[in-house]
């Protein structure tokens, strides 16, 4: 009997989607004015002003068309509703980035964290136009980038289980762990995702593998107060001995 999946709430959603960063004056451009151009961004920005930050951003990227500034562009304009017009926004600030790739004799490391994030804001708007399959090879090229991937194989993992791919999400969910064991939500979803396959007997006891059984006792190890404790709790209760 399959068993229906405990629904995330706003807190696990929120590891999927951040705000806007702040942006730092670039270092090209008139500066006097590019500095300007960067505090009316990271005022707006405070203040929600998400058209306010647009128009910003948008000077920024007409003083340089940097991958940088292209990113925090296309960063506001999802958050003010545009996601699809985010989209080609990131696309530029992807070839800008190309264009940005330091020489083969320097280091990558500060590089490919910059395009790492691209690709992850990308996702975000690719999953808000619920293009689930196209955000997940995003966050797949998000993770292949970064030096601590347990953050972008989170989000890979989620948008399975939120999707319903039980046996993808368990999958994705165990790459994650093995690259960050401390992501208590991880732990929840596979644990979750593994018990909605489990057989239920007549008398309502579910037959949980111990791969599951672990991972709901190491959510509640983790995060025992967390807002998905009483869902672990109770498919823990269920769970023939």
């Amino acid at each position: 009997m399959r068993r229906s999946l405990p629904l995330l709430n706003l807190a696990l959603a929120s590891l999927v989607f951040t705000l806007p960063s702040a942006a730092q004056a670039p270092r090209s451009g008139d500066a006097q004015d590019l500095q300007g151009l960067t505090a009316a961004y990271n005022q707006a920005l405070q203040a929600r002003d998400w058209q306010g930050a647009v128009a910003a951003a948008q000077k920024l990227v007409e003083a340089s068309a940097s991958s940088l500034n292209l990113r925090l562009l296309a960063d506001v304009q999802l958050s003010s509703g545009a996601a699809q017009e985010s989209l080609a926004t990131y696309d530029r600030a992807l070839a800008a980035a190309e264009r940005e790739r330091p020489a083969q004799s320097q280091p990558l490391g500060e590089w490919k964290d910059g395009v790492g994030k691209i690709w992850a804001s990308k996702g975000n708007a690719l999953l808000k136009l619920h293009r689930d399959a196209d955000a997940i090879d995003a966050y797949n090229r998000w993770a292949a980038l970064s030096s601590n991937p347990g953050r972008a194989l989170f989000n890979i993992c989620a948008v399975f289980y939120n999707t319903g791919n039980t046996h993808e999400a368990a999958a994705a969910c165990r790459s994650c762990l093995q690259a960050d064991p401390s992501k208590a939500d991880a732990w929840f979803i596979l644990g979750s995702a593994l018990f909605a396959d489990a057989t239920v007997d007549a008398k309502g006891k579910a037959a949980i593998s111990a791969e599951t059984r672990h991972a709901l006792e190491k959510y509640l190890e983790l995060a025992p107060d967390g807002p998905h404790a009483a869902d672990v709790k109770a498919m823990l209760d269920m769970a023939a001995k």
